[in-house]
């Protein structure tokens, strides 16, 4: 063996522990790494959870908002309507009070006692003996109670306007009631709706709250597992290092080997064909093997051209098999193999 054969395996078993150690370090590290990643995702689902609350809510809010919007516009329009009902039956009342105040005496009582006089007066004017100037004064005052029943007929058209505007005001009245009760009415169907965003607003915060620190949460653990997967995959690339340069070791070692197998064997093989040849000189008996190492030896020693003593004492390196890639396609592995789970590329959420 050579001195850099002897010095491999103190290299070797070197690099094996530190391998070993960067393993165990390793898996400690993905185990926590798996832990943290645990921990990101469960403070994303519960983000995720609250965020999809939230949206519920805001959802609702919005629905119970266009609601309550849609109802108070149809409350603006019936108190509108309300207005001018109750704007048109002022008008119809101060006509009403109009009228009442340009309307003389009773008109059917008067017009009543008129008529008898008038009939009375026509009554003497057809029955008695009427001196000309008693006919002339009868006259007269038929006359005057008739232009007065002229006035009274303008009173009755008072009467009867009156009586209209006060059925127009009933209806009035009763148009403006309705509309009255239906504000009522909406009013309380948008405080329903009102409420509802009120009682909805406080969880729509809390969610919002809660949303917002596990946002945070998830944001602090996805710093730690980003930590976690960079400080593993130092360790991976330290490891396949660490792996190539055993697999580097093995090789040079397993070539020493060779190369010192191969010059012990030539070794034997020479003290071999000496003894051989050495019998053969002597005329000692040879087995069949000795026989024919004696005769390769001798055909050989023809064949080869002398050399100078200084060439001979020299000596030849041997080469190396050259069917390099075929022997490391053979070699072992080391004990210690790579960790199998791709760390570093787990899902990232």
């Amino acid at each position: 063996m050579t001195e850099a054969a002897e010095a491999v395996p103190e290299d070797l078993e070197f690099l094996r522990a530190k391998l070993r150690d960067l393993k165990t370090q390793a898996r400690t590290d993905l185990e926590q790494l798996r832990r943290d990643r645990d921990k990101m995702r469960e403070y994303k689902t519960i983000r995720d959870e609250h965020n999809k609350e939230v949206r519920s809510l805001i959802e609702s809010v919005k629905a119970e908002r266009e609601e309550r919007d849609r109802i108070n516009a149809e409350i603006i329009e019936a108190k509108d309507k309300r207005t001018a009902i109750h704007a048109q039956l002022k008008s119809v009342y101060d006509e009403i009070r109009e009228l009442r105040g340009r309307i003389v005496g009773s008109p059917s009582t008067d017009q009543r006692r008129m008529m008898r006089t008038v009939e009375e007066l026509e009554w003497r004017q057809q029955t008695e003996q009427l001196t000309m100037d008693e006919e002339r004064r009868i006259v007269e005052e038929i006359a005057k109670i008739e232009a007065q029943l002229v006035k009274i007929g303008q009173e009755k058209e008072k009467q009867d306007r009156i009586s209209e505007l006060r059925r127009l005001a009933r209806r009035l009245k009763d148009e403006a009631t309705e509309a009255h009760q239906k504000v009522l009415t909406l009013s309380e169907q948008s405080q329903v709706h009102h409420q509802e965003v009120v009682r909805i607003r406080p969880q729509l915060e809390q969610y919002k709250k809660s949303a917002d620190a596990a946002h945070q949460n998830f944001v602090e653990w996805l710093k730690k597992v980003k930590d976690g997967e960079t400080k593993l995959k130092d360790l991976r690339t330290q490891i396949d290092d660490i792996h190539s340069k055993i697999r580097k070791q093995m090789v040079d070692k397993r070539e020493t080997e060779k190369v010192d197998r191969r010059a012990q064997q030539r070794e034997q093989e020479k003290e071999r064909a000496d003894v051989a040849v050495e019998k053969m000189q002597s005329g000692k008996r040879l087995t069949f093997d000795e026989f024919i190492l004696a005769q390769r030896v001798v055909s050989d020693d023809k064949k080869r051209p002398r050399r100078k003593p200084s060439e001979e004492s020299a000596g030849a390196p041997e080469n190396v098999d050259e069917d390099e890639a075929a022997f490391e396609e053979s070699l072992e592995e080391p004990d210690e193999e790579p960790l199998t789970e791709d760390h570093v590329e787990e899902e990232k959420q």
